[in-house]
């Protein structure tokens, strides 16, 4: 009986005692807009039935601890601010604990310390146009890489820049035109007069969805004052629906009084097959166009360039290589990044000229000048790589500074 007694008092005494709330212990680290938390959570007298983390932007995930009580997860915000982030641990008792951290986000800091010095302007005889291929939203982090093409073109004061897979989400609202509100160049060029206090219009024009969902087009953005504007297909497929139709948009800028810029953007496809001439004939389609624009223009100096993705590399063997031999044929047309790095055409091909990795990397992002008397090549360089600016896309771009010549 004694022993009975014994036993029952005990398990009245452990009844009787509080239970003990789960214990947290989280850091958090950040990296621009990517936040990182990682810690450890225990119950002394139990169990942890649920950790749930509020990110402080409505959204809540569930949080899985592992063996030893451990657990790390990342979050990505849509733009920069103050977040307040609660952690939440439940245990078997239904008791809870929290671990807050209040956030200050912002983005990295950009540094030009690995853009050439050549390639800052010196006089005002010169400017700088940088094209790219935006990759029409598939990026990750992609707040982040915007706001890197967004610095590089107000801290340079690039004149012109010419995007490929400059897109728009078919169901985003209209703002003006056939311009959405997440249109690719809107949103880039409302950040450069937002943090730089520099206004750029644009003109842009889309020729096929890309990716199923977006309105896929060419753009010049420039803050030299807009004279005249015209796209058109350069593609046999003319279909919204096929990936193989191609358009290119021009636009006609006033430098000074005497002198006119005409300034071309496209996207070529590429060659299909050994036989396939659609490349190679839009390369010809977008040559009678400047000739047809320059004729246009009276009584000024007439300076063609035209920024392309052509998705032809020189170095490729014969016929994959025909798009840019038609682009350069006759010596019409240069090519101003080889006129700065004469063996960028070298076989085999050097790595450290690739404009574009992947599966078939190669140089295929240009920047052509239509000789005339009136400019010069000045320097060139491919930036948006790890090593001068940073990655925002598969394609790395390519700025060149041109000189007029008096």
């Amino acid at each position: 009986m004694t022993g009975i007694s014994i036993v029952l008092m005990f398990s009245a005494c452990k009844r009787d005692m509080p239970n003990e709330k789960p214990i947290l212990d989280f850091l958090y680290t950040a990296d621009a807009l990517t936040v990182t938390i990682s810690g450890t959570a225990m119950d002394n007298d139990g169990n942890i039935k649920s950790m749930i983390v509020e990110w402080g932007d409505s959204l809540a995930e569930t949080l899985v601890l592992n063996e030893t009580g451990y657990v790390e997860k990342s979050h990505h915000y849509s733009a920069p601010g103050n977040y307040t982030i609660v952690i939440t641990a439940t245990d078997n008792s239904n008791e809870s604990s929290t671990q807050t951290f209040i956030t200050d986000l912002k983005f990295n800091i950009t540094s030009l310390d690995g853009v050439k010095s050549g390639i800052f302007k010196s006089s005002a005889k010169e400017f700088l146009v940088l094209t790219l291929n935006l990759h029409t939203y598939q990026e990750k982090n992609q707040e982040e890489k915007t706001n890197l093409i967004i610095d590089a073109i107000g801290m340079m004061d690039v004149d012109f820049v010419l995007f490929e897979e400059c897109a728009q989400l078919k169901t985003a609202p209209i703002v003006e035109g056939i311009i959405r509100e997440d249109n690719m160049a809107l949103i880039i060029s409302k950040g450069v007069a937002a943090k730089y206090g520099v206004e750029y219009s644009f003109v842009w024009d889309w020729s096929h969805y890309g990716f199923d969902n977006w309105e896929e087009g060419v753009v010049v953005l420039s803050k030299h004052p807009l004279i005249n504007t015209d796209s058109r297909y350069i593609s046999t497929n003319t279909s919204k629906m096929s990936i193989t139709s191609r358009k290119t948009i021009y636009g006609s800028y006033g430098f000074s009084a005497t002198e006119r810029l005409n300034m071309f953007d496209a996207h070529t496809h590429w060659r299909l097959t050994e036989t396939d001439e659609e490349q190679n004939n839009q390369v010809k389609k977008l040559k009678l166009m400047v000739d047809e624009k320059e004729q246009m223009v009276n009584g000024s100096k007439v300076m063609t360039l035209i920024g392309c993705d052509l998705n032809g590399n020189p170095t490729s063997d014969y016929p994959w290589s025909e798009g840019y031999n038609t682009m350069v044929a006759n010596n019409k047309y240069v090519d101003s990044y080889l006129k700065i790095y004469p063996d960028a055409n070298t076989k085999p091909s050097l790595s450290i000229y690739n404009t574009v990795e992947g599966d078939f990397p190669g140089r295929i992002d240009y920047i052509f000048m239509k000789e005339n008397p009136y400019l010069e090549i000045k320097d060139s360089q491919i930036i948006f790589t790890n090593h001068v600016i940073g990655l925002v896309s598969d394609h790395y771009g390519v700025i060149t500074k041109f000189r007029i010549i008096d």
